[in-house]
């Protein structure tokens, strides 16, 4: 494996995923208090519902990313070109069904969650604008796609980095002016606009004979992109049902007003599962080669490493939510909605189980074994759905956790990794033991101080970041010399040198 290209890859999304996350950390209690309970709910509503037409991608994308990749590896630029037409001519299809779906959206669906009369008419533009920003996306996403096939995460991070950078500019100022939802929504537009015609020049520049031509679309090509992408498309729908739809069902039952409750709680675990999907998804591209080159004992070695690298983030990540969660959110967003931490750490029981299978997810996909993680997925999906419906009327927003906490950790903690060591034919004690023994060792000094910390309450954000940094200090030191052989330390030494003269070059400049 190419330890310095992975490490480059990861340390890049990490860079961006940070400026993301200080930015969303910033500017969220100011839109909260600017719009308000309500109108911070009919945002996070707008989101949920356009984030529906993200079923429009079918699993294109995806299917873009594994042939592109192949060919290039290949040398084969027509089929390149043949793959990014074809692609490009559905998602233009599907974003032309995404806004009209939007319109109707408006007219017929928006009434249905009670929202107050005043807050209508910009929640309906809001929507529409939304929709068109859908719209954009998905025929421009292939040349993100492009540039993972390439292992350019670097390029894509700089681009996420400087767009995250102008958003927030933008949106302090429509929110200082009084512009709202409608705001945001239009500098969410104009935002995601510009980064994909970046990335789309970039995608031109690093791979010189792409060509986006009507001549280059095949039919052949289309049941190729549609038989690898109709299960990533079953798993979009079940992913849909699984994060929007909690969204959907509190505004339905209890209100707009009652979703920032819960909003605040599932901000913080999304945060928690980009960060490690970050580390996840860096390992695909090294997938798709061993699957090409019938590597079963690369495949081995990628899940074991990868797994217990991802376990390097998620065990400190959920540490973190469960024993400073109430903390954090208190110094974040105020006392009133300290409740939210309960919501947090349900939400966070799962994590545990379900983010270490995202190495197995890449490594499943890159086989084109993932049918029956789609079918899985959309089992997961419907099972939330289904009990946070019953559980609602019963526990209020503490049963939708349980309802999603429940279904995930049956399919993560159980069935997934047992059909993925059975596709490798990897022994269950090898896998336990070679991943996940290490990392849990170094987590238990980690989880005992946490838990000092969870008994007593941060006065103020120095007391809370030096709590943050103990936690991470004792898990870090240990899990670097245990959980990561030679040859990986001096990868992400390296790698962090050049992160240092490069920043030191920076500020010379």
């Amino acid at each position: 494996m190419h330890w310095d290209t992975i490490f480059r890859n990861i340390f890049s999304n990490w860079a961006s995923y940070l400026v993301t996350a200080v930015v969303g950390f910033l500017l969220a209690p100011m839109v909260l208090h600017r719009l308000g309970n309500t109108g911070y709910g009919i945002w996070t509503l707008v989101l949920s519902l356009t984030g529906y037409f993200g079923l429009l991608d079918l699993g294109i994308r995806s299917s873009v990313g594994r042939f592109v990749g192949r060919y290039i590896a290949l040398n084969e630029e027509k089929n390149v070109n043949r793959t990014v037409s074809t692609a490009f001519l559905i998602l233009s299809a599907g974003g032309t069904i995404a806004l009209l779906s939007t319109v109707g959206a408006v007219q017929f669906f928006f009434d249905a969650f009670h929202v107050e009369p005043q807050y209508a008419a910009a929640g309906k533009i809001a929507l529409v604008i939304a929709g068109l920003n859908m719209a954009c996306v998905l025929p421009l996403g292939i040349f993100s796609a492009i540039l993972i096939a390439l292992e350019r995460y670097d390029v894509l991070s700089g681009v996420t980095i400087i767009g995250e950078l102008g958003r927030a500019a933008l949106v302090v100022a429509c929110l200082n002016n009084g512009f709202g939802i409608v705001g945001l929504a239009v500098v969410s537009l104009l935002i995601t606009t510009a980064e994909y015609a970046v990335m789309s020049f970039f995608a031109k520049a690093l791979y010189p004979g792409l060509k986006l031509r009507l001549r280059f679309v095949d039919t052949g090509m289309i049941r190729s992109l549609f038989g690898f992408g109709i299960y990533r498309f079953i798993w979009i729908v079940a992913n849909q049902l699984i994060f929007y739809s909690d969204s959907v069902v509190i505004g339905v039952f209890l209100g707009a007003g009652s979703i920032t409750y819960f909003a605040i709680a599932v901000s913080l675990i999304n945060y928690g599962r980009n960060v490690v999907s970050m580390v996840t998804d860096t390992f695909a591209p090294a997938a798709f080669r061993m699957d090409a080159q019938r590597d079963l004992a690369g495949l081995q070695r990628l899940l074991i490493t990868g797994t217990r690298l991802s376990l390097l983030v998620i065990l400190p990540l959920c540490f973190g939510l469960i024993f400073l969660g109430q903390q954090f959110i208190t110094l974040w967003m105020g006392k009133d909605y300290s409740s939210s931490a309960l919501f947090l750490t349900i939400l966070a029981i799962a994590q545990f189980s379900s983010m270490p299978q995202y190495v197995s997810v890449a490594i499943l996909t890159s086989m084109a074994k993932h049918r029956l993680l789609a079918y899985l997925a959309l089992a997961e999906g419907l099972a939330n759905l289904g009990l946070s419906v019953i559980l609602i009327r019963k526990l209020g927003l503490v049963g939708v956790a349980w309802g999603t906490v429940i279904p995930s950790i049956i399919c993560t903690a159980l069935i997934i990794p047992l059909y993925t060591l059975h596709t490798l034919k990897l022994d269950p004690r090898d896998y336990l033991f070679k991943a996940f023994l290490r990392p849990l060792v170094c987590a238990a000094p980690m989880a005992g101080l946490g838990y000092v910390f969870y008994l007593r309450t941060a006065a103020s954000w120095a007391s809370f970041a030096a709590e943050a940094a103990s936690l991470c200090a004792v898990f870090g030191i240990m899990s670097f010399f245990l959980c990561l052989d030679a040859g990986q330390r001096e990868s992400a030494m390296r790698k962090l040198r050049n992160l240092r003269q490069r920043e030191a070059a920076g500020h010379a400049a």
